[in-house]
């Protein structure tokens, strides 16, 4: 009975410490990036104190169409201190196939994040 109620107090605090995100880091966030193929998106990530998404949005004109963009993204929160937010974006949840993608998010000011991806490429997002 014990390690249950251990266990459970220990679940309810690591959910909790996941979804409290820093105050300056919540709200909508939006910028452009470059996709490894070198075509732009539109990126839009909304964070709150109980979980956000990210939304990946390719411009209009385009003949083919990224089936794993134009979607709501559940994010996971890795780690976080006052400047900086590491996210783990998992958009396989969303389509099987799509690829997950770890964001860290660096604060610049109050509205201004830098925002890098693993693979080395980086875009500014603005607070809306």
């Amino acid at each position: 009975m014990r390690t249950s109620i251990k266990l459970s107090s220990c679940l309810i605090l690591v959910a909790s410490i996941a979804q409290a995100q820093t105050p300056a880091f919540q709200g909508k966030w939006t910028g452009s990036a470059t996709t490894g193929t070198g075509s732009e998106i539109q990126v839009q990530l909304t964070i709150a104190k109980s979980g956000g998404k990210l939304r990946l949005s390719q411009n209009s004109g385009y003949v083919t169409r990224d089936e794993c963009l134009d979607r709501d993204v559940p994010y996971v929160v890795s780690s976080q201190t006052d400047s900086e937010l590491n996210l783990s974006a998992k958009t396989d949840k969303v389509l099987k196939g799509c690829f997950d993608e770890a964001i860290k998010l660096t604060l610049v000011d109050p509205k201004t994040v830098q925002a890098s991806l693993k693979d080395g490429r980086s875009m500014k997002l603005t607070h809306k």
